[in-house]
């Protein structure tokens, strides 16, 4: 399980060792050797140790070990960084999440100062380039970065209860019939669906299943995410969640993450179950990490879940979360 927290000064040798790797790794792909030295330097002992006394500095942990880091001085966030093979597995869209609602609770807009590496995710975040700074660094090699700016959402994400009209939006959101299958298992027989299929097959399962709730994800007026919960006993004490998709031009920007931690506080605050289960194809390494960064844990099971998808045996990953 990962935990974000505030950094202590004891966590300063290993925040100095992660960024100095990080950047060893990844910067040289993107930059000449001075610039490299001088983002190695930038970020010294001093600086780390100053922002912790400070509190603006963060760190996220995984089974004990940290694995990814983050700053922000008022409104200006800084000095994010993943280890290496960490990297692409959401963990940036943790730090950053987080960060951000730290900024919101003061300020209406959040800046950060772009490296090469991390454009494209802050890109995707919604950040936009508004204007270029200047750095000198040795033998004459100038480096300019982006100074990127975001509106914060004065809406939070909410979760309410689906509607017919949301399928319209929903079943386009699987471009291909890979995508399509690992988000809908064998549930339907032919791809693409329509939105009379989708309105189907839950008005089918409201008939067939006692406690089935499919739910759809609202950041202000526009739909983004969708999925359901359902109850797998009749004690109803076990829910499982199911069809969990966001909108296919928004990924990378933390809605899934937040859809889930929201139904996760439904199912265990208003529903009050005991333990919350769902199913990820062992292919769908994306939707597996973003699972396991709101707690789901895989099932130490003998007996693995199998679907026939396309002629083959596609094995099925079994995850829960206890309250």
């Amino acid at each position: 399980m990962t935990e974000y927290r505030l950094a202590s000064l004891e966590n300063t040798k290993e925040i100095y060792d992660l960024v100095q790797t990080t950047i060893k790794c990844t910067y040289p792909k993107y930059y000449l050797p001075e610039i490299v030295d001088f983002f190695l330097q930038h970020h010294s002992r001093e600086r780390i140790e100053e922002d912790i006394r400070s509190g603006m500095q963060y760190i996220l942990v995984e089974d004990n070990c940290m694995i990814g880091t983050g700053a922000c001085d008022g409104n200006h966030i800084g000095r994010v960084y993943i280890l290496p093979e960490k990297q692409g597995c959401g963990f940036g869209t943790i730090i950053m999440n987080r960060l951000e609602e730290k900024i919101a609770e003061n300020f209406d807009r959040v800046f950060i100062d772009a490296s090469l590496p991390a454009c494209s995710m802050y890109m995707h975040r919604g950040y936009k380039t508004i204007d270029h700074g200047i750095w000198e660094c040795e033998n004459g090699v100038i480096q300019v970065y982006e100074i990127m700016e975001k509106k914060l959402k004065k809406n939070p994400l909410r979760l309410r209860p689906y509607k017919d009209s949301d399928a319209r939006h929903i079943v386009n959101w699987c471009k291909d019939e890979e995508s399509f299958r690992n988000w809908s298992a064998d549930r339907y027989e032919t791809f693409p669906i329509t939105p009379e299929d989708m309105n189907r097959q839950y008005t089918d399962s409201l008939d067939d299943v006692d406690g089935f709730y499919p739910m759809t994800a609202v950041d202000g007026n526009e739909i983004v995410g969708h999925m359901i919960m359902r109850f797998t006993d009749d004690e109803q004490m076990n829910l499982r969640f199911g069809f969990v998709i966001v909108d296919d031009t928004k990924r990378g920007r933390g809605y899934g993450k937040e859809m889930l931690s929201l139904a996760l506080q439904y199912a265990f605050e208003i529903l009050k179950v005991g333990k919350v289960t769902l199913g990820v194809f062992e292919n769908n390494m994306p939707a597996y990490h973003c699972y396991r960064s709101v707690g789901f844990k895989d099932v130490e099971s003998q007996k693995d879940e199998y679907y026939a998808i396309g002629g083959e045996m596609r094995r099925c990953v079994m995850m829960e979360i206890m309250e």
